[in-house]
């Protein structure tokens, strides 16, 4: 008898979830393997969803090709591919693409370098009763928020739970961290408590050795999984705890469809398997903390430092002369720390040498010829664009200005040129988006800095992840309200966290720490993270959320139609806008917000224009039913394309 196979395409299908494909005889063809069949002209390739011998009434095409020996996919994950289209608006194959290992990079992550200690150690008052009250919740669904300040002793907690799992019972665990060549200290450690039961799942893999680890997986040879946000499908066995480091990173977000967070993720597989997860942040997301102080989630805190270190003073700097690119306070601290043999922290969050480059003659900055948005200088004479990545030379723009350009502005790489301008001794390592490209530098600048190999350390966000090294005694913030200005309700929470972690890269072990912090303003948001009292943040915070309607008072949608034809666009901007009418606003809603449709903050990225509109409701389930409407019955120009993103953490 003739089979049919029903695949899911990694393709944006409108109305249907599969293909039905027939399976040619011979062929072993079963469910969760990926196959390659011929769409139009073209060759995509498709995973097996389910297979039955019932003929369509239309004629159909024959697999090409089977990829796979054995499934990649199991039940589970189909099961959970099927809640994260509906959750997500998007299609099935999306979602399923989303789970099986893609290659970017050929890099392997080396932790032979690496130092670490393999015993657990002995858990403090405040760990123990946090290690206590989650274990006592294994094998129920349960969420727990573990909030405690920096250097507390979180990830100790992590391992103590993750040891006792693996000894006492036959569940596996996931470890979701954002950035892994950040984490190497704690990877390290993990590796030596356990063996060969803990395997690596991230980007920066090669695509051969991320094959094996998952395989390992999906075969239950592996228990503990660590990896960045995607880690968060691994096919484990009997699933019995998800732990989410730094919960509040903007990097657990996917910003392709579909348009997933881990966190929501690790909520749906944990509902699956009846599984603890664990979010643990010395700055969560305020909607974590709002649901952990509501009682909506489980709530543990740790108010003291592991290693009976205190947190470092903090000094706000008010720099009104912009002249120097460091204050003189801050140069007499650097100084200072040089002598004693101790190493600083520089943090400057942004990128290239001068971010802004000034046209004399028209009297206006240079934007990049793809983008709303500035071009910046960088070393080696280059002008780069930060969104889309456009690049040229310094000497073209001058020749197509015909005018004398001026730079203006600092980022990491001027920064890192008047440090070694002052101190020309120093031994000074920049890590930022330009510097790390390849991962292996990463981590040789962090056992660098673990092993007192260089003094100073200077770079983007990057810095204020997870660094633990003993002997940094002074962390310094260039610029610190960077980030305040973007038109975006989380600006604020973002500034606060990166302030408030990257000052506690200071004074973690013996060594008492110290930071300064330099800005021209008075900001709030300034004075509350020189405080590092997050909940006076949060309270000040949650007030202007509820008075804004803002989440966790509501959820968000955002629909965003792009084009790179700009007429197009502003064509399907009234298409959208009567669509909204008719759908949102002339609908059954008790309280729905809509702004827009708009232009973009950020109106034109990499020659696409694009329009969005932000709706708020407490009706999600409300809102989606609405929205699948609107995917429907929005009949868009050609070239012009829609997207959905529930729950957006990015708004520009």
């Amino acid at each position: 008898m003739i089979s049919f196979a029903e695949i899911a395409l990694n393709i944006p299908f409108n109305n249907e979830d599969c293909l039905t494909y027939e399976i040619p005889y011979g062929m072993n063809a079963t469910i969760g393997k990926r196959v390659e069949v011929e769409l139009g002209k073209k060759i995509q390739q498709g995973l097996i969803i389910s297979i039955h011998q019932m003929m369509p009434n239309y004629k159909t095409k024959t697999i090409s090709k089977l990829i796979d020996k054995e499934r990649i996919l199991t039940d589970e994950q189909i099961e959970l591919a099927y809640q994260m289209k509906d959750f997500y608006l998007s299609t099935l194959g999306e979602c399923i693409f989303k789970m099986i290992p893609q290659g970017r990079r050929k890099i392997s992550t080396k932790l032979e370098k690496i130092k670490a200690e393999k015993n657990l150690f002995i858990l403090n008052t405040e760990q123990e009763m946090a290690y206590k009250e989650i274990k006592s919740k294994f094998g129920k669904v349960s969420i727990h928020l573990l909030y405690g300040i920096t250097g507390s002793g979180k990830t100790e907690v992590y391992i103590h739970l993750l040891n006792d799992l693996l000894k006492e019972t036959d569940k596996s665990a996931i470890l979701l961290v954002p950035e892994i060549s950040l984490t190497v200290q704690t990877l390290k450690r993990l590796e030596l408590i356990f063996g060969d039961k803990l395997a690596l799942l991230h980007s920066a893999m090669k695509i051969s050795e991320k094959f094996r680890n998952y395989n390992q997986i999906l075969s239950g040879e592996k228990r503990i999984i660590i990896g960045t946000r995607s880690a968060i499908f691994a096919p484990v066995k009997n699933l019995g705890l998800i732990i989410l480091d730094e919960e509040h990173d903007s990097s657990y977000k996917e910003h392709s469809s579909p348009r997933y967070h881990a966190r929501q993720i690790a909520q749906m597989r944990a509902k699956q398997n009846s599984s603890v997860v664990v979010l643990g942040s010395a700055t969560p997301s305020v909607e974590s903390f709002y649901f952990a102080k509501t009682g909506k989630i489980e709530f543990h805190k740790l108010t003291k430092r592991a290693k009976s270190s205190s947190l470092s003073e903090i000094e706000l700097v008010t720099k009104k002369d912009n002249s120097e690119l460091i204050s003189e306070k801050l140069l007499f601290k650097i100084k200072q720390r040089l002598d004693k043999k101790e190493q600083i922290i520089l943090l400057l969050n942004r990128r290239g040498h001068s971010p802004l480059i000034y046209n004399r003659l028209e009297e206006k900055f240079i934007e990049c010829p793809n983008c709303s948005s500035n071009l910046c200088y960088h070393q080696k004479a280059q002008v780069k664009c930060h969104l889309c990545g456009y690049k040229d030379s310094f000497q073209n723009l001058q020749n197509k200005f015909s005018s004398e350009l001026e730079l203006f502005g600092s980022g990491t790489q001027k920064l890192e040129e008047y440090i070694l301008e002052k101190f020309p001794e120093v031994k000074l390592e920049r890590l930022d988006q330009d510097s790390t490209k390849n991962k292996t530098v990463v981590i040789d600048v962090i056992q660098k800095l673990i092993d007192k190999k260089i003094d100073l350390l200077t770079g983007t966000q990057i810095i204020a992840k997870g660094l633990d090294a003993a002997n940094v005694t002074l962390v310094g913030v260039i610029n610190s309200t960077i980030g305040l200005g973007l038109p975006d309700f989380r600006a604020g929470e973002r500034v606060f966290s990166l302030l408030t972690q990257v000052a506690g890269r200071a004074g973690r072990a013996e060594l008492k720490g110290e930071v300064i912090i330099e800005t021209n303003t008075d900001h709030p948001i300034i004075q509350l993270a020189k405080n590092q009292n997050y909940d006076e943040f949060f309270e000040n915070e949650i007030l202007v959320r509820s008075d804004l309607y803002f989440p966790p008072f509501c959820r968000l949608a955002r629909i965003i139609l792009r084009s790179v034809i700009e007429e197009k666009l502003i064509k399907s901007k009234e298409i959208l806008t009567e669509v909204l009418k008719k759908y949102l606003i002339h609908s059954e809603f008790k309280k729905l917000v809509l702004f827009g449709p708009t232009e973009a903050p950020f109106y034109k990225i990499d020659n696409n224009f694009r329009i969005h509109a932000l709706i708020k409701t407490t009706e999600m389930i409300l809102l989606k039913e609405k929205l699948k409407l609107i995917q429907k019955n929005l009949k868009l120009p050609s070239k012009v394309y829609l997207e959905i993103d529930i729950d957006p953490i990015d708004l520009v």
